[in-house]
């Protein structure tokens, strides 16, 4: 008898000390998870389900009703029963087949020398029995509005867009405007910017000081085989994870910067090109410091 309790006991204690080490990975893998910088990602907002995303365009002709085609709902795949997601409606055909439906996530600050993934789940179902809308899901890189008067967070009317980055596939396309979408949920990732970017592109993202997610719902097949229906998009995250990688210029390039110069030009091997953001926007030409030395000179002699 005593010794079945010492057993009983034992794997008691076994079982215990699993738990614990189960629990803790699971604490530490949670604490490591880096915030999610899309706030309101998963549409739960106990005030107003879209806080924190924008989805009315009334500067724009094309999207005037846009906001009428957006909504969040509850959803059941048949799989799994979620209770917030959003949900853009293309089920009326000269929309889906034109402008579509879209929303953008709010601007986030971005910092071209950080790593930046982009995951996001989304089903897409038919009105006419055959399969949904496809999807159009990319990050934008903006810089500021020449006019724009500065602040924490900022207007859509204050950012100018300077970068588009690859969109987001649910199939297996890997080039192409457009994503065809399952009926069932599915989660994909991409993580911006790439490491094979040019110096080209590398010098528009130094320019770039926020980010933000547009999300659009149409196809464009043809007139007769449009696939109205709902596009559903949840659990929505843009994380920073880490340092971006170098630019790697290759001899005699001569792809430019924003300040009008050739990278690389006469180079005898291949080097690389440190991340050297540039503050306030473009760096000015040669031209262009000579007239601003000038005219401080001026302006002092004027004194």
């Amino acid at each position: 008898m005593t010794n079945s309790i010492i057993r009983l006991f034992t794997v008691a204690a076994v079982f215990g000390g699993m738990a614990t080490v189960a629990n803790a990975q699971n604490a530490s893998k949670f604490a490591q998870e880096p915030p999610n910088l899309a706030l309101n990602g998963s549409f739960d907002d106990a005030d107003d389900p879209l806080n924190h995303w924008l989805y009315a365009f009334d500067h724009n002709k094309h999207y005037m009703n846009n906001h009428k085609y957006v909504k969040v709902v509850p959803d059941d795949d048949g799989f799994s029963s979620r209770k917030n997601v959003l949900r853009l409606d293309a089920t009326d055909h000269d929309i889906c087949i034109n402008q579509g439906v879209m929303v953008y996530t709010a601007p986030i600050r971005f910092n071209p020398k950080r790593l930046y993934k982009i995951s996001i789940s989304a089903r897409s179902i038919g009105t006419k029995g055959g399969p949904g809308p496809k999807c159009r899901i990319y990050p934008i890189g903006y810089r500021w509005h020449p006019k724009a008067v500065k602040s924490a967070h900022p207007e859509f009317a204050d950012l100018r867009e300077a970068v588009r980055f690859q969109p987001l596939y649910f199939d297996n396309s890997k080039t192409g405007p457009l994503s065809n979408v399952q009926k069932q949920w599915k989660r994909v990732e991409r993580v911006i910017p790439s490491n094979d970017r040019s110096e080209l592109q590398q010098g528009h993202l130094e320019n770039c000081e926020w980010l933000m997610l547009k999300i659009l719902a149409m196809d464009a097949t043809g007139v007769d085989t449009c696939n109205e229906g709902y596009l559903y998009i949840d659990d929505v995250k843009i994380q920073e994870i880490g340092d971006a990688s170098e630019v790697k210029i290759g001899p005699a390039s001569q792809t430019k910067g924003f300040d009008g110069k050739t990278w690389g030009t006469g180079a005898k091997s291949e080097s690389q090109q440190k991340l050297t953001p540039g503050v306030g926007g473009p760096r000015p030409s040669g031209n262009q410091k000579k007239r601003t030395e000038s005219a401080k000179k001026k302006a002092a002699n004027a004194k």
